[in-house]
């Protein structure tokens, strides 16, 4: 794999690459000088379009005296180019250490002079980060691949702003208090404070409980409907879709609509067995009386149990369907039972997804805050009492961060036991070479047990779901079961700048930005940790990490301590929100890729490089179009998620880019169910659509290995 290291530059590459670092004297300082001169500098408080004209021109460098003179300095001796006598490695070595000290001392800067950057201040500073990748081509920086130093200077940048910088902001935050006296223990203060103990405790309970239950029941569906020879498993594939592509929290209201006080269960029991129930005699007291025991631990269990159950069959199914059959096979020709065959070669060979499943239910649900905020009742996790802390009464912003590092160390601790306990052991099945062997069923009396399980959870999802449809055309569910369009009305007849229009609209139109770069920055990072070897990778292995383990509860208070403020002031845009979209979708475009080109052999690209294809030309022409399948399914999932996120979008959407989650989030918190079930609905059925074209175009991959029904 490392063997593309040592593939001599072809003299078309080293054409190329002269070719291009020429511009650095040419064209890339004329780009910057331009914006100097009709981009503003400063960051402007209602955007370019909505601003007057006077604060537009106020906004521009040449206004005032400010660090721009740093950058406009930066390129006009590259265009002067006095360096010229200097020999040529000196030369490069020298500008393209300026170049990294005037984009320090432009956020350095205006960070102490308390001035936000602009759109002119982004493309000037977009453009020294430009001549700093073609300057560490110049010196050879991995073999002087201009694109390749370009790419991993674009990932280093986007890790140090968008998840060290944030964290960053994190620990600082928790030193100050509100009126901003230095704490240097608060945070100490905080984990010690009355209750905090009973919500850590609340919070691990329930995020070990999820993740156990998650991982167990999404091991059964995927063994199902992988090794079961009843026709029962093609059920699992529509049912496992459903909860994927629904607002976690909105499963929690559904919840609340067939067990909560007024719920279908409540009334027919009342019905039943209450006062006035047809088996209790007139005038005798019922046996049953409605209660509320849907709120507290059992129903964020539930619902979070629901909600992320499909997420670790995604995780397994791949895992157990690409089994080799030859395995189990020798296990059976030295005369095992199916059983000690399943138990002793079948499970093991699954223990990564198993460890991945477990992770990533035990993250989520630590980070969930809308099933809580629906259901909690009395019951307080760390994800609730963050947003309480910051968007309630308190406004603490000091507990918040001091909480919000709480649960990221949670989080952290339970991905390094994770990585811990699969070690560095080889799962390898898949070899690339024909296999052969028939994939073992599972014995029948296991095959029962699963049956049932299987059967009562698609009765379970299919309840909900017919509330969660049902619900919209009703006036008040359990109390008035009236058909009505009121709910729809309200949301979508009354013109498409009232109801739910806006919020729906802004979803769809920041995930479908969202997706793409999800999937591009993914396969690229992938690319770049699989493939090439240079100084500084471990830092980007770390940070990629990071973004997988943080919850996004702490994602949402970093990303609102870090830019709230000069220099970087994003709140209350859309950049921010597509931005956060993208860094929560990342993990799985990253994971994807490097899956996906694990099986790819390195011999592809080394033969287009040796042919003097450059390292861009031989990503978009060999290996993209064998990325195809992982880069679409990392599209459409990171298209799912951005437009059903909320645990961190809560925090930084505003009136003017309210998404569909907050809005149905908001309109249940104020007890307005009906609206929030139609809403739901609705983005159900819009990212089913989605889904569903989604896996008619990628299919079904060759390596899946499944038993024929009877």
């Amino acid at each position: 794999m490392n063997s593309i290291q040592a593939i001599p530059v072809h003299k078309k590459i080293r054409a190329s690459e002269h070719k291009m670092g020429s511009a650095v004297h040419r064209y890339l300082p004329i780009i910057g000088i331009l914006s100097f001169l009709l981009l503003p500098w400063y960051g402007l408080e209602y955007g370019i379009f909505d601003s007057t004209l006077e604060e537009l021109v106020e906004a521009f460098a040449w206004q005032s005296t400010n660090f721009a003179i740093v950058p406009l300095a930066i390129f006009a001796l590259f265009l002067l180019h006095p360096w010229k006598m200097i020999p040529r490695k000196k030369a490069v070595l020298f500008s393209t250490i300026a170049v990294v000290a005037g984009i320090l001392v432009i956020f350095i800067g205006s960070g102490i002079l308390n001035e936000s950057l602009g759109l002119g201040a982004a493309v000037q500073i977009l453009v020294l980060c430009l001549m700093v990748s073609t300057g560490c081509a110049q010196l050879g920086f991995l073999r002087g691949d201009a694109f390749m130093s370009g790419a991993i200077i674009f990932i280093v940048a986007l890790v140090m702003l968008f998840i060290f910088y944030p964290l960053t902001k994190i620990f600082i935050q928790m030193l100050y208090t509100t009126d901003d006296q230095f704490v240097p223990l608060q945070f100490f203060e905080v984990i010690t404070s009355p209750g905090v103990g009973r919500i850590v405790w609340n919070t691990l309970l329930m995020a070990v409980s999820v993740g156990v239950s998650t991982t167990f029941f999404g091991l059964i569906f995927a063994i199902y409907s992988v090794r079961s020879t009843s026709r029962l498993r093609s059920l699992i594939k529509v049912f496992y879709i459903l909860p994927i592509i629904t607002p976690p929290f909105v499963v929690g209201i559904s919840l609340i609509l067939i067990f909560g006080r007024s719920g279908s269960v409540n009334d027919f029991l009342s019905f039943l067995f209450g006062t006035g129930g047809i088996f209790i005699p007139e005038g005798m007291d019922g046996i049953f009386q409605a209660s509320s025991y849907i709120y507290g631990f059992p129903g964020i269990f539930l619902a979070q149990t629901l909600a992320l159950t499909p997420v670790s069959y995604m995780v397994l199914v791949g895992m157990v369907s690409a089994i080799n059959p030859s395995l189990e096979e020798a296990s059976l020709t030295m005369r095992a039972s199916r059983w000690t065959t399943f138990r002793k070669v079948t499970l093991p060979l699954i223990r990564p997804g198993i460890a991945n499943s477990f992770l990533l239910g035990v993250i989520t649900s630590a980070a969930d805050f809308g099933n809580p905020l629906v259901l909690g009742g009395e019951y307080d996790v760390l994800s609730t009492e963050i947003y309480f802390a910051i968007a309630g009464a308190q406004l603490d912003f000091g507990r918040g961060a001091a909480l919000g590092l709480l649960l990221l160390f949670i989080s952290l601790s339970v991905f390094l036991m994770q990585k811990k306990w699969i070690g560095k052991t080889s799962y390898v099945t898949v070899t690339g070479m024909q296999t052969s062997g028939n994939v073992i069923p599972l014995p029948a009396w296991l095959q029962r047990i699963m049956s049932v399980i299987v059967v009562s959870w698609i009765i379970l999802v299919g309840a909900l779901y017919i509330s969660i449809f049902a619900g919209g055309f009703v006036k008040t569910w359990g109390v008035d079961n009236t058909f009505t369009l009121a709910h729809h009305i309200e949301l979508w007849g009354n013109g498409i700048t009232s109801g739910g229009w806006p919020s729906f609209l802004n979803s769809i139109i920041f995930s479908l930005f969202a997706a793409p770069l999800t999937g591009i920055t993914g396969v690229l990072i992938a690319y770049v940790l699989i493939r090439k070897k240079f100084i500084g990778k471990g830092f980007i292995d770390f940070g990629t990490t990071l973004i997988f383990a943080i919850p996004g509860t702490v994602t949402g208070i970093a990303y609102i301590l870090a830019f709230n403020e000069a220099p970087i002031e994003l709140t209350g845009t859309a950049f921010i929100l597509v931005v956060t979209m993208v860094i929560r979708s990342m993990p799985v475009g990253i994971r994807g890729g490097i899956s996906a080109l694990s099986q790819i052999d390195p011999s592809l690209e080394e033969a287009s490089l040796i042919q003097g294809a450059g390292s861009f030309r031989t990503i978009r022409s060999v290996v993209l179009p064998l990325l195809r399948p992982a880069i679409i399914s990392s599209i459409a999932y990171s298209f799912i998620r951005s437009m059903t996120t909320v645990s961190a979008v809560i925090f930084l959407a505003t009136a003017g880019t309210s998404v569909a989650t907050t809005y149905i989030l908001d309109r249940a918190d104020n007890g307005d169910y009906g609206v929030s079930i139609a809403f739901g609905s609705v983005l159900i059925l819009t990212m089913l659509f989605f889904t569903l074209l989604v896996q008619y175009i990628v299919g079904r991959s060759r390596t899946e290995h499944h038993v024929k029904t009877k």
